[in-house]
């Protein structure tokens, strides 16, 4: 299948690497080009503008870091006036539901569909290709773009409506950001008391308290190792649209770890497991 890519951090590199990898013709984008020229060595083609990655692929997809990006590529005069009619945009993007379904209202009049995909598994899924991908759209759509998300994913959800992968992906997020900050407290209890961390982790690992969460995380803060993960303003933004969603429903509990993500925001760049430097000292 011909395909556009547009975003090639740390997630969307290996994603469209997979692609390659299992055939299909791509054609890559990013705004840092020295991302895209990176993956010409693996077949991949470049292209120097929004207009021409648009116009290459019989299925776009976009991999950005919130919903200001999605709307300034994907609602661009230059993005839109070069898509061919019957192209799906598959935007695998963490954002606000609200977002991808004001892109598919400006398509759909278009005769171009739109399947909202988010993923879930951090970089080491995206290499694997193993991701868990929430794909949500129109049927058509799916069925179209089905045969990518099972090279890029291994456990692939159809969920319903345009709107509904991004909520659940941000509900999802909310669970697991949670979980990371009493994970954070209870490190912080045992390097207090002198414990033998991995004494620790091999049983929680083993027991009621263990998590993904945990299981991914427990060991960077033992290590103070932050690098090569989720960074913290990527969490920080879908707890936040989780908030949103929950708008009128009590939430004192997810407010409080928003305030707390909010209060560690100087280490936004590194892997969210940082979190726990908020603790130190106090």
């Amino acid at each position: 299948m011909r395909i556009g890519f547009i975003g090639l951090g740390a997630m969307g590199r290996p994603m469209a690497k997979n692609l390659l990898k299992a055939g299909h013709s791509l054609t890559v984008y990013d705004v840092v080009p020295a991302a895209a020229e990176a993956l010409a060595a693996e077949g991949a083609q470049t292209a120097d503008s929004l207009a021409k990655v648009a116009a290459s692929g019989e299925v776009v997809i976009t991999m950005l870091p919130g919903d200001k990006q999605i709307k300034q590529v994907l609602l661009s005069d230059e993005f839109t006036a070069n898509l061919k009619p019957g192209t799906v945009i598959l935007d695998m993007t963490s954002c606000a539901p609200d977002s991808i379904v004001e892109v598919e209202g400006f398509y759909k009049p278009k005769g171009i569909m739109v399947a909202d995909a988010p993923v879930s598994g951090n970089v080491e899924g995206a290499v694997a290709g193993t991701l868990s991908i929430f794909a949500a759209g129109d049927d058509a759509a799916l069925k179209k773009v089905w045969p990518l998300l099972e090279v890029m994913g291994k456990q692939l959800f159809s969920l319903g409506a345009c709107g509904t992968g991004k909520a659940f992906k941000n509900l999802n997020n909310l669970l697991s950001i949670s979980n990371l900050v009493i994970i954070s407290e209870m490190f912080h209890v045992a390097q207090k008391r002198g414990y033998d961390m991995d004494s620790l982790y091999d049983m929680i690992c083993a027991s009621t308290g263990m998590s993904m969460s945990f299981k991914n995380r427990f060991k960077r803060m033992v290590d103070d190792n932050y690098d090569n993960g989720f960074k913290l303003s990527l969490a920080r933004k879908d707890y936040a649209n989780a908030l949103a969603m929950g708008e009128g429903v009590p939430m004192p509990v997810c407010k409080l770890i928003n305030d707390l993500l909010l209060a560690n925001s100087k280490h936004d760049d590194v892997d969210m497991a940082v979190i726990c430097k908020l603790f130190e000292g106090a």
